[in-house]
Formats: C-alpha cells, structure tokens, sequence
C-alpha cells in the first residue's frame, strides 16, 4: 500500500515536473512566436509604407510623363507653325527679291527712256541752232524745249512761211519723227477744226502754218489754249503718245 502511494507520488511528480517543462517550452515557444508575428508586422507595415510611397512615386512619375507628352505636343505644334513660318518667310523673300528684280528692271528701262528722251532733246537743240538760240527766244526746260514767238513782230510779217525760225522748227520735228510741237496761245476752240484765216489770233495761224503748209502731220502738232495772246510759246517734246505705250509697255514687265 505504502508502496503504491510512493509510485504514485514519484509518478506524479514526475508528472509536475514534465508539464512544467513543457509549459516552460510552451511559453518560450509562445513568446518567440509572438516576437515573429511581430516583426512580420513591422515588415508588413514597412512593406505597406513603401508600397505607398512607390504608389506616391508612380503616380508622381505618370504626372510627370502626362506633363511631358502636353509639352512634347506643344514644341512639336510650335516646330511646325516655326517650320511652316519660315517656308513662308522663305517665300516671301523670294518674291521680295524678284520684285525688286522687276523694279530693278524697270528702273533700268525709265532710266533708258530718260536718257533716250534727253537725247532728243539735245539734238533738236543741235538743230536749231543757230536760227533758234536762247537769245531769240529759246528755253530748255525739263524735258522740253520752249521758243517764244511775240504776237505783234509775227503778226506783222506777210509771210510765216519764210520766217527761219519757223523753218528751222519744221526741219527738226521732220528730222526727228519722235518729237512733236504744242502751240500755247490763245484762240477759238470753236474754230479750231476749220482755223478761220480771218481771225485776228496767231496761234491758229502757226497751226495752220506747220500742218498745211509745212504738211507735217496734225496728230504730231497740236493747239493749247492760253488766256493771253501777246506771246505764243512753242514748245518742243518727246512724243507723249509714244512715251505712254513705252512707260505701260515697262509696267507690264
């Protein structure tokens, strides 16, 4: 009997000390199992945290790109208004400098037409002297030669025809088609188709003079009404009809 409670004292004991080894085991198992789950938390929350900032960054980055594709289409929108401008500009000088060409062009030829003027001019002076000078009458202007005819010396005289100034203006204006003669003095317009003989205005008569007696062509000689009649003035010029065509014919170019 005393042997039985010996056994299962010792087996109770034995018992103890077992389960307490075991929960000393399970409590040191326990808190190494906690300390784990705790640092699998941490890393979580670590892993959480840089999960959103790699959020935060790839929404930052995509900001970005959104950013650079708006800017990318707007230099690629400017480069094209830049290059299309400059095809333009490009143009536009093109036509500048062939405009000028022409204007060069045409520089040249009124220039020529001047020149070629001015020298019709200096030899119808050549011509008419020495029965025209300028102590007789005669002007040089600018692109015309003037003669002054008093009216009482011509009015005077029997025949216009003999008169060597007047005969010395004819052979010029037949020596140089390009050339033609106004007669600035006063007279009837009414009469100027038929020139009255009757009519007391010299100016008629040297039309009359120059177109019927000299037989020069009336397109070439023409009548200019002025209020007086005490001077006649003659003026000689480039053919202004010819000078026309000329100057459109330079425009055209």
């Amino acid at each position: 009997m005393r042997l039985s409670y010996i056994l299962c004292t010792l087996f109770f004991f034995i018992s103890s000390l077992v389960v307490g080894q075991k929960k000393t085991d399970l409590i040191e198992d326990l808190k190494a199992l906690n300390e784990l789950v705790s640092r699998k938390e941490d890393e979580i929350n670590r892993l959480k945290k840089s999960l959103v900032g790699q959020e935060t960054l790839n929404q930052t980055y995509l900001f970005e790109i959104d950013n650079l594709k708006s800017t990318n289409t707007a230099l690629m929108k400017r480069l094209s208004n830049f290059t299309s401008q400059s095809v333009s500009n490009i143009m536009n000088i093109g036509d500048q400098i062939e405009s000028m060409r022409v204007l060069e062009k045409q520089d040249r030829a009124l220039r020529s037409m001047l020149t070629t003027h001015d020298s019709l001019l200096i030899e119808a002076v050549k011509r008419l002297a020495p029965a025209v000078t300028t102590s007789n009458g005669m002007r040089i202007t600018e692109g015309e030669i003037e003669i002054e005819i008093p009216y009482l010396e011509y009015t005077l005289k029997d025949s216009l025809q003999l008169d060597g100034r007047l005969q010395r203006v004819d052979s010029v204006l037949r020596a140089v088609p390009n050339l033609e003669l106004s007669i600035a003095g006063a007279f009837n317009v009414g009469l100027q188709d038929t020139l009255n003989q009757t009519e007391d205005l010299l100016a008629p008569k040297l039309f009359e003079l120059f177109t019927a007696s000299f037989n020069l062509n009336p397109k070439r000689v023409r009548l200019e009404p002025t209020s007086s009649n005490d001077t006649i003035l003659l003026r000689i010029t480039p053919s202004k009809s010819d000078t026309y065509r000329y100057f459109r014919a330079i425009l055209k170019r």
